[in-house]
Parts: C-alpha cells; structure tokens; sequence
C-alpha cells in the first residue's frame, strides 16, 4: 500500500468518529485539551513542552474543546476584558501578546476555526497537530492573524511540509466541520469545563493532572507519583 493510500485510510477514520488514539488503549497517555485562541492555553504552552520532554515515550494526545466555537461577539467588545486577561497571562507566563487585534471592530471572537485547522493537521500528520497548534496560538496572539482568515491556517501548514491544496480542500468539507464539533463533544465527555485541561490514562484509568494553568515542575511531580511510564 502506498503512502498516500494509508493517509487517504487514516482521514476516513477519523471524519466517521474513529480516533488513532484507540491504538493506544491499553497504553499510558497524555491527554492535552485546549483551544488555539484560549490565552491560557497559549500561557501554558512552555509549561506543556517540558512535560511532554519529561515523558517523551508516553503517548500523547491533543484535543480541541471549542472555547467560542461560532462567538458572536467583536474583539472590541471584548477589549476591555481580554485585555486585563490577556495582561494577567502574560504576567504568570512571560508569554507575548500583542494587543493590536482588540481594536478590531469587525473581527469575531470564533474560535471555531481556528480549532478546525488544527483538526485538520490532526488528520493529515497526527505527530505534527501539536506543533501546528502552537504556530496557530503564536499566529493569533503575536502576530495577529485574524481569526476567520482560512487562508492563513492553509499557509501555516505549509511550513509543516503539507500542501496548502489540499490542506484547504480538507478544511472547507462539511464534514470536517461536522467531525470538529464531534471533538468538541469528546472534550466535554472527558469532563473539560476550562482550558487547558491534561489528563493522565494510568493503568487505563483516567486522572484529572489539571483544569487551569500551573507550573510544570509541579504536575510532573504528580504524573511520576502516580506512575505514568
């Protein structure tokens, strides 16, 4: 079987509800929830890179949960909140922001998007979706990517060796979208009330590590207490 067969098999999988993570079942994992365009998750992001380098062999896994999947309201009416938050993360992670895109007037806080093109690179390269939604947190927060710009998410992946065609082709199907918010329900199903959430599957139980930002020293303290290989 070709590659692009296998990849071909492994998309149809998941748009029909069938998550890779099911080769992993009977294997300890990491379970990351977030959203590309929650400040606290974009905060977490260092945190989340030194427990992934803490246990590199453990399987790891990373869901959207859909913090304003189709949000009505405007960055500018948001300004005022978003800002002092967006302050308050900054000052707990020392990560950038640049606060340019809450002057906004026509921009909508839908994070729905955003959440859909990670899926997608999800789909396309399973060991590069969170390494995507890192570029896409940094595309939001510092360089100010608009959130409904489609084409910008098609020109991220390209940075990831995947080809923009057909990157967009996948992004724009119905069924992507439909299958994006199938994810969302997955998060929720997990238990997931805030973002980010790290899960642990120990010995096939699953632990709650945390629901909120905290320091990573701390949580991989615990994940070793409690046995994750």
């Amino acid at each position: 079987m070709k590659p692009w067969q296998i990849k071909y098999i492994y998309i149809i999988i998941v748009l029909f509800g069938m998550n890779s993570s099911n080769l992993n079942a009977q294997r300890d994992t990491l379970i990351y929830i977030g959203d590309p365009m929650c400040s606290w998750c974009y905060g977490f992001a260092p945190e989340m890179d030194k427990i992934l380098e803490a246990f590199p062999d453990t399987p790891f896994e990373i869901i959207m949960g859909g913090l304003r999947p189709d949000g009505s309201e405007t960055m500018m009416e948001l300004k005022d909140f978003l800002y002092t938050h967006w302050q308050e993360v900054h000052k707990v992670s020392g990560q950038d922001f640049n606060y340019g895109i809450l002057s906004k007037t026509s921009v909508m806080y839908n994070t729905e998007p955003a959440c859909r093109a990670v899926f997608v690179m999800g789909m396309l390269e399973p060991e590069k979706k969170y390494a995507y939604f890192k570029a896409v947190q940094k595309g939001f927060y510092v360089d100010n990517h608009l959130p409904h710009d489609e084409e910008l998410y098609g020109e991220i992946a390209t940075h990831f060796d995947i080809d923009y065609e057909n990157f967009m082709k996948l992004y724009r199907q119905p069924r992507t979208k439909e299958a994006v918010y199938k994810e969302f329900e997955k998060a929720e199903r997990y238990g997931a009330t805030g973002f980010p959430t790290v899960i642990a599957k120990i010995n096939g139980k699953h632990f709650l590590v945390t629901q909120g930002y905290q320091k990573a020293d701390r949580l991989i303290a615990l994940l070793k207490a409690r046995g994750l290989q």
